[in-house]
């Protein structure tokens, strides 16, 4: 039987081989500024890499330019297409319910405080997040010459360089919580951003079709292994994706002062999404139907009124809403808007970078901006 406690014991001893070894060789060799250089240029997504790169990181990155020769680009597309679609509501899940699912995890959640970056700087994390779905799950995102090639080397450098990091200071417990960004961490992301995502659209009434639903998860199944996660301990289903966070959250979910910590600065990020009284509490009362009631304590999630409006989403979409998404859908697309039109990522320890939002995609979600500037 797959996802065993055994097996996935033996997961958090792995990290992503390659990378890590390449990293290593560059912080052993004193070649940081080079690395800092690659990581700057990523993050701004221009076109061209440095011209001068250390050999390993070169052919690394010519070698994982492109998805693996198995993908199937039909069923990438009808995952696209999904996004087109129901992209705002997914947006507002990944920057809330995923991301508290990942901070209730004791183990997984102590190297985000410990490389000391989304504790100080919840604005940051969550428009990388947002950015990183985006430029992967825009139509072509994927296909030779798409942001979403770079996005994906740019997060495993970035994993990389934080696993030797950490390791490096000497105060990290490899024995009790493993390697630092294990591939049971990594696994426990990847479906807090595919079948979580897909049950969360569901749960607030939104029509999702099993085909579609697939299509999802075998896009993510792609992204997990460009990650560089092993792929064949990737859910292949929905089904199996629901067994995986099942489990993940048996073994590692619970209160922690620093699963407490990361979520009141997301829920303190996201108080003024939308000026006015109105919407206060409705980001918790999202956080506490799509997660339940249990880990929201955990993770000292307040309760709202908005929780009761929520047990009537689906009676009001059946009546009320034409959209198939319901009244409540509706109120989760207009806080999506709001999330993305937020002009600038504060990019901490580089330049202030614009969040970018393809045209296509502004255009069907009715998100202004100007091409190339924040949306």
């Amino acid at each position: 039987m797959r996802y065993t406690d055994e097996w996935m014991d033996s997961l958090r001893m792995e990290g992503d081989v390659l990378p890590d070894r390449i990293l290593s060789e560059l912080f052993r060799d004193d070649q940081i500024d080079e690395v800092n250089a690659l990581l700057r240029q990523l993050i701004r997504n221009e076109q061209a890499y440095p011209e001068a790169l250390p050999d390993n990181v070169e052919y690394w990155l010519k070698d994982t330019a492109q998805c693996p020769d198995w993908v199937d680009w039909e069923r990438m597309r009808s995952a696209s297409r999904l996004f087109q679609e129901h992209g705002l509501a997914m947006a507002l899940l990944l920057s809330t319910s995923s991301l508290v699912y990942c901070y209730a995890a004791r183990k997984g959640v102590k190297v985000l405080t410990f490389s000391y970056r989304l504790g100080q700087n919840a604005y940051r994390r969550i428009a990388e997040t947002a950015q990183f779905v985006i430029f992967i799950m825009t139509p072509g995102g994927l296909e030779p010459g798409g942001h979403g090639i770079k996005a994906i080397q740019k997060v495993r450098l970035m994993h990389a360089a934080i696993r030797n990091l950490v390791r490096k200071t000497g105060r990290w417990d490899e024995t009790e919580y493993g390697v630092p960004i294990c591939q049971e961490d990594l696994l426990g992301t990847l479906v807090s951003f595919s079948s979580m995502i897909i049950d969360g659209l569901r749960r607030l009434g939104m029509k999702i079709t099993d085909e579609q639903a697939e299509d999802y998860m075998y896009f993510w199944r792609v992204v997990g292994v460009m990650l560089g996660i092993r792929e064949d301990i990737i859910p292949k289903t929905l089904a199996e994706g629901r067994i995986v966070s099942e489990t993940i959250a048996r073994r590692h979910h619970g209160h922690s002062a620093e699963g407490v910590q990361m979520t009141r600065a997301l829920l303190e990020y996201h108080a003024d999404l939308i000026p006015g009284e109105m919407f206060d509490g409705v980001i918790p009362a999202l956080i506490r139907e799509i997660l339940g009631d249990e880990l929201a304590d955990w993770m000292e999630v307040p309760r709202s009124n908005w929780q009761k409006i929520m047990k009537f989403k689906g009676l009001m979409g059946v009546f009320l809403d034409s959209d198939n998404s319901g009244v409540f859908g509706s109120t989760v697309n207009r806080l999506g808007l709001a999330l993305l039109t937020r002009q600038f990522i504060a990019a901490t320890g580089y330049e202030h970078a614009p969040f970018l939002i393809p045209t296509e995609l502004r255009e069907v979600w009715g998100v202004a901006g100007n091409e190339g500037k924040g949306a």
